[in-house]
């Protein structure tokens, strides 16, 4: 039936039921004076097996039909017809444009969510020859009764730190959700789901990846859950995770990487350290290692975890997967090997420990050596000149001794800065000496150096320790010979040690009837004297004459000038008297004067020679030579 009128020069036509054929309702617009026949559009929703219905359901998709027939009921052809709806209840796909086919345009509608409730309405319309049409549908969405099904997470186990994927069915009023997207979110008693956030596809189901990422999932079950919003409850099931597999021994470290003798006196134990890992390097903790010197020879001396212990022990890895063990010095140098192994059935699953060294023993007297870098300073009336004062020491075998070791400086006059050193990598150490104080009257400053050592002996067994009745070298306490006389004097600096017996030998700085004739410590020493010589040259002609002539070139107390003072020496006469061979350029790092000799050519009688001496402080001193 079609109702018709008028308003303000349009045509109205109304289509309610049974226009063209078609079913639902139509509004034609048109505009003009002339009578207009009308083109005609009707929508209706279709569900399950082609029925039409009002019911949107959120667990499968409805269909929306457009139809649209001409003014003589003819269904038009390819015409866009344009689908809406007021509000955010329904989706429409795959677009809300579409051309009619067969004259029938048509679109899938279904809930824009789960959470969608409430009546709405759906709209159609055209533009044909000029004239909009529009038809319009009420719906119902029905409820949702959602539910997760089907959970799959795999029957076999899985591997330690490996992952699968696990899935499952979201369905609505018991019908997979084909058509409504739903969020499920997917967790982990243990270990890592990624992505946790899924929405379920075109067939309703949602997957992702599980990973047994943690070291204590292995040997365990662990629950996979799935959950959604609007759920009553979610769905768990297990996965067996297999224990994990050690497949390899690392060595980490030894702490210090070098030790020193038992007697040396310094670090005589290492902790070394293994770590057991599986196939990916993760720790694998509580595992059970067998540890064991692997180059312990009699006589060596060497211990494992406790001191005289040389058989193999077990010890479990820790959290990190890190086992330790002690080991310990003996008395010859060596490199020590610490091997690690698995217990079977997984024995051949090991490794050796590297970078340990046994290394020397202790400072010995005829090891030890002291030197200056420059043996005469200008420091008899200058405060603040400087030598460095090196100690260069090894054990009984050559070896250098323990770093850290801690030598002392002792001086007559003048300051060591600073009073000790440490030696270091290359078995020894320095120390600055630096003029000051009151001035011994012959200028001449005696300086001692001691260290911590041992005595030394003849290795009758070459077990490289003393044995009671092998000959060694009983040494007195050591004192600076200030007067350089070779014996200690009253007054003169002594380090004291208890003793009392006459010493076997004479030794290098020791008091005579101070030894105690026993093997032990004791301090080696070694003393250097440094000269403070004067600014001023003093100058002996030892030999005049028209051929040569050598002058002896000393300071103040018949001592070196100060090393490094230039020369110089020229011819003054009037005459052909020349110089033919050259003078030294600096005086030579040394104690006692030195002579210079100048080979003469041409030189007569009342020629005169001069020789110049400028010190590192820029005093000159010269001294003329008058040929007789």
């Amino acid at each position: 039936m079609k109702l018709f009128g008028r308003l303000g020069g349009v045509l109205i036509v109304v289509c309610l039921v049974g226009c063209g054929g078609g079913g639902g309702s139509g509004i034609v617009v048109s505009s003009g004076n002339s009578s207009v026949k009308s083109a005609v559009i009707t929508l209706n929703l279709v569900g399950a097996d082609n029925v039409l219905t009002t019911y949107v359901d959120a667990s499968q998709a409805v269909l929306a039909k457009a139809t649209i027939r001409d003014a003589n009921g003819k269904l038009v052809e390819g015409l866009k017809v344009t689908f809406s709806s007021e509000n955010n209840l329904i989706k429409l796909s795959p677009a809300p444009d579409v051309l009619t086919i067969n004259g029938v345009a048509t679109v899938q509608v279904s809930a824009a969510s789960l959470s969608a409730v409430g009546a709405g309405t759906i709209s159609a319309s055209a533009v044909f020859g000029g004239v909009n049409l529009l038809a319009t549908k009420d719906f119902q969405l029905s409820s949702a009764n959602l539910s997760l099904t089907d959970l799959n997470v795999g029957s076999a186990s899985l591997a330690a730190y490996d992952n699968r994927q696990v899935s499952v069915v979201a369905k609505i009023n018991g019908i997979a959700a084909t058509s409504t997207p739903v969020v499920v979110t997917f967790s982990a008693s243990c270990g890592e789901v990624s992505p946790a956030l899924i929405t379920t596809d075109a067939n309703g189901r949602a997957s992702t990846t599980y990973t047994a990422s943690e070291a204590q999932c292995a040997g365990t079950n662990v629950f996979i859950t799935a959950n959604s919003a609007g759920l009553a409850s979610p769905v768990s099931s297990a996965i067996s995770v297999a224990p994990i597999t050690a497949t390899n021994i690392q060595f980490v470290d030894a702490r210090p990487a070098v030790i020193y003798l038992l007697s040396s006196g310094a670090a005589t134990q290492s902790q070394v350290r293994f770590k057991v890992v599986d196939s990916v390097g993760n720790p694998i903790q509580h595992k059970s290692v067998r540890l064991e010197l692997i180059n312990s020879v009699a006589g060596v001396g060497l211990s494992l975890d406790t001191l005289g212990n040389v058989d193999p022990v077990t010890k479990f890895t820790g959290s990190d997967g890190v086992v330790g063990v002690a080991v310990f010095s003996g008395n010859v140098p060596t490199s020590m090997k610490v091997q690690a192994s698995l217990l079977p059935p997984d024995s051949l699953v090991q490794t050796t420990s590297s970078q340990l060294v046994v290394a020397s023993g202790r400072p010995v007297q005829k090891s030890a050596s002291l030197s200056l870098e420059k043996f005469s300073i200008e420091g008899w009336s200058i405060d603040g000149v400087t030598t460095s004062v090196t100690l260069s020491v090894a054990d009984r075998q050559g070896n250098p001794v323990p770093q850290g070791t801690e030598v002392n400086f002792v001086a007559e006059s003048g300051v060591m800065i600073p009073p000790t050193c440490v030696i270091q990598e290359a078995s020894q150490c320095s120390s600055t000496h630096r003029s000051s104080g009151t001035r011994p009257l012959d200028g001449r400053v005696s300086i001692l150096a001691y260290v911590p050592g041992e005595e030394d002996f003849t290795d009758f067994n070459f077990n490289n320790s003393y044995d009671a009745g092998e000959p060694f070298v009983d040494l007195g306490n050591a004192f600076r010979d200030d007067n350089e006389d070779g014996r200690y004097t009253a007054g003169e600096f002594s380090v004291l040690r208890a003793g009392g017996l006459p010493c076997s030998v004479e030794s290098v700085n020791g008091r005579s009837n101070s030894c105690d004739g026993i093997w032990g410590p004791i301090e080696v020493r070694q003393q250097v004297v440094v000269v403070y010589a004067s600014s001023r040259a003093y100058f002996d002609d030892i030999v005049v004459g028209a051929a040569r002539v050598r002058v002896r070139i000393k300071d103040v107390n018949d001592n070196s000038m100060p090393a490094g003072s230039s020369l110089s020496a020229e011819s003054i006469s009037f005459g052909v008297c020349t110089i033919m061979s050259a003078a030294p350029d600096v005086i030579a790092n040394r104690y006692g004067p030195q002579d210079i000799d100048m080979e003469l050519d041409g030189c007569n009688s009342g020629d005169r020679i001069r020789v110049l001496v400028r010190t590192p402080s820029g005093f000159e001193s010269s001294h003329v030579v008058t040929i007789p």
